[in-house]
């Protein structure tokens, strides 16, 4: 039943089009042949019997050759099917035009000097300035539609590269949480085995942190210092766990009242820092300085390593490292600057985030 109502909505419109284009054609054919006599009816009579020539025209250039190969750029055939047209045209304008001499001529009631004034050239003219209005009107309408379709697509494409980098930038938010929530369930079961004092304390940070994880890294945007509350947390998690054969050392800057960042982006790699950085003998440590001002935040990290992870190469550290690679490439194109390296049995981390140019995650 809709499609039946559809169809006849669309027939409607087209038949209400093509009436349109007759009763302005006639109307231009009447002052365009009339406007050097006082009696139009001889002028409307003829171009009655050009009407059905023209109209062929204009429908042949307008919804035809036009849309299905001026605009598809088949020039060829589109220059070859004019020349067909025109030619034809001619014979058929003429042979009209014949017919109407001899019916006006024919009436005793027109002026049967009408067709005197009148010459085959100027009535081509007049028939040929018809279907090149209306030919334009055709052009401009159709590349109107294109423009419409263009933009369709192109906005759709923009809408699917959102949803592909935002369901990109969830699947690395939950690469993380599992690798992050590993060790440190694994610091606090150690705790627990130890039976120490210390186990609530580590349940208490934990559960802060699965706060933070759960619900604050479904925003885009956080402020960086509930960032930093949350590394305060985990260094207080590793301080326990390690005691004294870990010296950590860490610097945070003052006011942050301004600053916001995209979530979880320094905690993998402070995480990443203590499964591989050394944790046996008294020149084990971690350094860790964040320096903040207006649209600038400055992350350093430096841990000591394992012997046997200094020989090993910077893409096997780990997931976090990579996804923070890909985050970083998805939040802030061209607005940070993040390095990697091991020097002298160190792994530094360096990263440079200008936070006035994030891209919603």
């Amino acid at each position: 039943m809709k499609n039946n109502k559809r169809l006849l909505i669309q027939v409607s419109k087209k038949l209400l089009e093509q009436l349109s284009i007759c009763l302005g054609t006639l109307l231009f054919f009447t002052f365009y042949f009339g406007i050097t006599i006082s009696d139009l009816a001889p002028a409307f009579t003829f171009g009655v019997f050009l009407l059905p020539v023209t109209m062929g025209m204009v429908n042949v250039f307008s919804f035809h050759l036009i849309p299905e190969y001026l605009f598809r750029q088949k020039y060829f055939w589109f220059a070859l099917y004019t020349v067909y047209t025109l030619v034809i045209s001619f014979f058929l304008i003429a042979l009209s035009s014949f017919y109407g001499f001899i019916f006006i001529n024919s009436l005793e009631t027109m002026d049967s000097d009408f067709m005197l004034s009148k010459n085959l050239y100027l009535i081509i003219i007049g028939v040929y300035i018809i279907v090149l209005l209306t030919s334009l009107f055709s052009a401009y309408r159709e590349s109107y539609k294109i423009h419409l379709r263009n933009q369709d697509l192109q906005y759709a494409l923009v809408n699917g590269e959102l949803q592909l980098k935002q369901d990109e930038l969830s699947y690395l938010k939950m690469q993380i949480h599992p690798h992050f929530l590993f060790n440190t369930l694994n610091t606090i079961y150690g705790s627990a085995i130890l039976k120490s004092n210390q186990t609530p304390e580590l349940i208490l940070k934990l559960s802060n942190l699965l706060d933070y994880i759960l619900y604050q890294t479904k925003k885009s945007m956080v402020p960086l210092q509930d960032e930093i509350d949350h590394l305060k947390d985990y260094l207080d998690l590793e301080k326990l766990r390690h005691g004294e054969k870990l010296k950590i050392k860490s610097t945070f800057p003052d006011n942050l009242s301004s600053q916001m960042i995209a979530p979880m982006l320094f905690l993998p790699l402070l995480e990443n820092s203590f499964k591989h950085g050394k944790s046996q003998g008294n020149d084990a440590f971690v350094e860790l300085r964040i320096e903040a001002s207006e649209g600038d935040i400055n992350f350093f990290l430096k841990n000591s390593l394992e012997e046997t992870d200094q020989n090993e190469t910077l893409t096997s550290s780990g997931i976090g490292l990579q996804n923070i690679q890909k985050r970083l490439a998805l939040l802030y194109p061209k607005a940070h600057n993040f390095t990697f390296e091991k020097v002298n049995g160190y792994f530094i981390v360096n990263l440079h985030i200008q936070t006035n140019h994030p891209k919603s995650s």
